[in-house]
């Protein structure tokens, strides 16, 4: 597109094409369930706009290359707010094509031939705007308007705060999100043998992109172009309106970072006319340019690694609720305090748990949710009986209740654990939060009796080696039965794997089940262990010991 635009200017094309693709703002190309939906939507857009200018090209087919573009630009318009306000750079693109090729005529025939093949862009825009503000029944949603509201209120202010806002968000998206790409490798992620692939891999990189540049540079000098600027500038400031006005925060760094998106191609575009300015002597534009790619493309390989951690965490906690909890009872509510997760948020962890618990239902009501009590108070600590839950998304509601609550606490290499509602109360382990809700556990929810998941292998990977947790996990499950005897004789399999637990609280189901099952010198020397290891534990191992003797 940018070659449409202005041909011959081979390094800005490719600058810009590059800059784009890797800028460090966004993080999140990872999750590509997500955010392939995104990029269809921004290339509706952008193929729409390619259609637009290539029509100034080929004036025989410009009608029916406009006639393409056109439902190209009304699905990116009718798709999300996140792109819609990039359709006002259109005409500017237009015009700075023009421009290009009519340089030698007067303002006036330039800014009349772009309206025209504007025009029926025009009416789409404005069309699809009037469908959102007056007729779209569900545009504020999920996001109300909250600029509106406080112009009305306090214009003079809101002004001011909203101006202070772009220009805090301009400044991190095309200055602190660079910061980034200066973080080293993370040694608990990177092996030695990986890092030195990492850092052999960057430098050819470095040197691909500087080659590239120079042959580029062969056919781009030095030259200021206001279009370009204009076209950037309106693109950085056109792309932060629509979470300017509901009140999003844009940031660096998970989940926030998303609402940096429409802001790519604003930003890429002046970054590579800045770039265009340095001198061509000595190859000063190319190494500069391979090396911010480079540090670019560095960053995202870094936080693919931590994807992968993430992800491998994930599957361990899901395959750990699946061997303490086979089944669950319709509309529970999964609480935990807040996961050990960089890229995933309770939201994300809904889909894989009904997936895993209710594989076969594709209604619009949910069976099952996943809940931090820290940010989800308000739902998931309706503590007092009884209390409907309701949580709404865009493709299915989700109907619990406050008596269908199951805690559970998962911090590796702990294993995940259910709370319990006598002891954990008073576990100083456990956050307030969380010590306050472990009384509302109901481990009644489990269904013991119903036919067990099946965890898709193609979703979760194959089941992991059953080591410590798999069998910490199968006692907690039969003690919950009260079968006491086989919850011994797991925890006999367990402690001879030559494996010990990572949480103190772990040794709590065997040290009831050897104290159930007459093995009352075993379970002593257990709470001995859990003593030595910390004496924080005091309280809810005497409050085990109270259920114990009752």
């Amino acid at each position: 597109m940018v070659r449409t635009v202005w041909p011959g200017r081979e390094f800005r094309a490719l600058a810009a094409g590059l800059f784009f693709a890797v800028w460090p703002s966004f993080t999140q190309q990872s999750i590509a369930m997500m955010y392939g939906h995104f990029f269809i939507v921004f290339d509706c857009f952008l193929a729409s706009l390619w259609l637009n200018l290539k029509s100034l090209d080929h004036p025989r087919a410009k009608y029916g290359l406009m006639a393409a573009g056109l439902p190209l630009a009304a699905l990116n318009l009718m798709s999300m707010e996140y792109f819609f306000l990039l359709e006002s750079l259109r005409p500017l693109f237009i015009f700075a094509a023009v421009t290009e090729r009519k340089a030698d005529t007067n303002l006036k025939p330039r800014i009349k031939m772009a309206a025209l093949y504007w025009l029926p862009f025009l009416f789409v825009f404005g069309g699809v705007g009037y469908w959102r503000a007056f007729l779209f029944p569900h545009q504020t949603h999920n996001y109300q308007p909250v600029l509106v509201n406080a112009l009305k209120e306090d214009p003079l202010q809101t002004i001011g705060e909203l101006l202070a806002t772009a220009g805090k968000d301009i400044w991190t998206i095309m200055i602190s999100a660079w910061g980034q790409v200066l973080r080293l490798p993370d040694p608990a992620l990177f092996s030695s043998r990986t890092s030195l692939a990492y850092w052999i891999g960057l430098a050819l990189l470095l040197l691909l992109i500087a080659g590239l540049a120079l042959l580029s540079n062969r056919a781009s000098g030095r030259k200021w172009n206001g279009n370009l600027y204009l076209i950037a500038l309106t693109g950085l400031f056109a792309a932060g309106v629509p979470f300017w006005v509901t009140g999003l925060p844009v940031g660096l760094g998970f989940p926030n970072d998303r609402f940096t998106l429409p802001f790519l191609l604003g930003a890429a575009l002046l970054l590579a006319g800045l770039l265009e300015l340095i001198t061509n002597r000595f190859g000063l534009r190319a190494v500069v340019t391979a090396l911010l790619v480079s540090a670019a493309v560095g960053l995202q390989v870094q936080t693919c690694f931590a994807y992968r951690k993430d992800w491998n965490t994930q599957r361990n906690l899901f395959w750990q609720l699946s061997w303490r909890a086979p089944s669950l009872n319709k509309g529970t509510a999964v609480v935990t305090t807040d996961l050990p997760f960089r890229y995933f948020s309770d939201n994300s962890l809904v889909a894989p748990l009904n997936w895993t618990y209710a594989p076969d239902n594709h209604t619009k009501a949910m069976d099952y949710m996943f809940y931090y009590a820290s940010v989800r108070a308000d739902r998931a600590l309706k503590l007092e009986p009884g209390q409907e839950i309701f949580q709404g998304y865009l493709a299915a509601d989700f109907t619990g209740s406050s008596d269908q609550l199951l805690m559970i606490d998962f911090q590796p290499p702990a294993c995940l654990r259910v709370l319990d509602p006598d002891y954990d109360p008073v576990n100083p382990l456990l956050p307030p939060l969380m010590r306050e809700a472990a009384k509302y556990s109901n481990q009644t929810v489990i269904n013991t009796t119903s036919p067990i998941v099946r965890m898709d292998w193609d979703i979760f990977g194959p089941e992991p080696a059953h080591g410590w947790c798999y069998y910490f996990e199968k006692a907690s499950l039969v003690a919950q039965q009260g079968d006491w005897q086989s919850a011994a004789d797991l925890g006999d399999m367990a402690f001879a794997l030559g494996d010990y637990p990572n949480d103190p609280m772990e040794r709590f189901v065997f040290i009831e089940a050897y104290a159930r099952t007459g093995k009352l010198e075993r379970a002593r020397e257990l709470s001995d262990e859990v003593m030595k290891i910390t004496p924080l534990v005091k309280a809810p191992l005497d409050k085990l010991w109270e259920r114990i003797g009752e």
